[in-house]
């Protein structure tokens, strides 16, 4: 019996060892205080522009429940997503000016300005544990072959947007990540002088690519006690010839106005709709905010992110992407939506292929 024990208490730590890997380091109390002059940080924590807002007895198809993720989703769809498989062989070896890959959920793959950029790279999984938040199938590329990346831009970090795996494949890349999140990259390996943090309003500055961070209604955890000790951003990136705005996971805020105040128009948008639930009303926009947010931003075109790839939000695959588009019969704005893994350039049109 004590052999059957030390047995079971070893399988145990090793497991507890492989999860906490994947959860990775936060900030020490140490590294917190240098945000401590932050107008978005106090107590120790980095500060949504909005509280969020939880009612868990008004969950729309709930009860929510952790277990929901360990089996199946009754939201997924019944068959395999169309999509179209990309290999290394599938990008120019000469970096394009524009050219976007949305590879499912918010993982893209951008030629910018002469570069290279992938966005939020997860391949896998959206848990710590790998039979939990499964994907509804593959991704159109594998990891293996991802051409060569040039940026890797971070908006936060939960499961479905920082991937250990993929961090630890770009190694040589460069990270442009929220203030804090360096932390974990450090500690998986990744060099400090290939690690770029933003706060809200900075900047950085390459071979005529600027890019800039934003705000966001979110926030961040990996683990127990870690809320909130990282930051959570938007983007604008800008070269001599686009604007673009990567919205990251937001809920709805005057902040999408003040983007686009400050600078729009822009090209393109590329906005999450997907995840949104009753139960946590500002966690994620419904999508008749989307719309709205967009038209504040002054956007021409809008790419839909965050759907297609997991159930986190207790409601059918194609629902968001559905009411999108009943919300948008009356402006103006082009809604773009590739296949997973489909090539847009700028004058790109596509199908609603769902």
């Amino acid at each position: 019996m004590l052999k059957i024990l030390t047995i079971l208490f070893i399988v145990v730590l090793i497991l507890c060892g492989l999860v906490w890997r994947e959860i990775g380091a936060s900030p020490s109390a140490e590294e917190l205080k240098k945000y401590e002059h932050l107008p978005y940080f106090k107590h120790g924590k980095f500060q949504s522009p909005q509280k969020m807002v939880y009612d868990f007895d008004n969950v729309r198809n709930g009860p929510a429940s952790w277990f929901r993720f360990i089996k199946s989703s009754p939201f997924a769809p019944k068959q395999s997503l169309p999509m179209q498989k990309l290999s290394k062989e599938s990008f120019p070896t000469q970096t394009e000016n524009f050219a976007l890959y949305w590879l499912g959920h918010s993982m893209a793959l951008m030629d910018f300005g002469g570069k290279r950029i992938i966005f939020d790279p997860v391949f896998d999984n959206a848990a710590p544990i790998a039979f939990m938040v499964p994907r509804y199938g593959a991704a159109p590329l594998k990891r293996k072959d991802l051409p060569k990346i040039d940026f890797v831009i971070i908006t936060h970090n939960h499961y479905d947007h920082l991937e250990r795996k993929s961090v630890q494949y770009l190694k040589d890349s460069h990270f442009i990540v929220p203030l804090g999140v360096g932390t974990a990259l450090r500690g998986w390996g990744i060099k400090a002088e290939n690690i770029t943090e933003l706060g809200w309003g900075e900047n950085f500055e390459a071979d005529g690519i600027s890019i800039f961070a934003e705000t966001a209604v979110h926030y961040s955890s990996r683990g127990f006690g870690d809320r909130n000790k990282t930051l959570w951003n938007s983007y604008v990136l800008k070269n001599k010839d686009q604007k673009i705005f990567w919205s990251g996971d937001s809920g709805y805020g005057k902040h999408f106005a003040d983007i686009g105040n400050k600078y729009g128009p822009f090209d393109l948008a590329a906005i999450e709709i997907d995840g949104w639930n009753t139960g946590w009303p500002n966690t994620h926009m419904f999508p008749q905010e989307v719309i709205k947010a967009a038209q504040e931003l002054k956007t021409k075109k809008l790419l839909p992110l965050h759907w297609a790839v997991f159930d986190l939000a207790l409601h059918p695959w194609h629902e968001s992407i559905d009411m999108l588009f009943a919300e948008n019969k009356n402006t103006d704005i082009e809604i773009l939506t590739p296949l997973m893994g489909e090539k847009l350039t700028p004058t790109s049109k596509t199908s609603k292929w769902w």
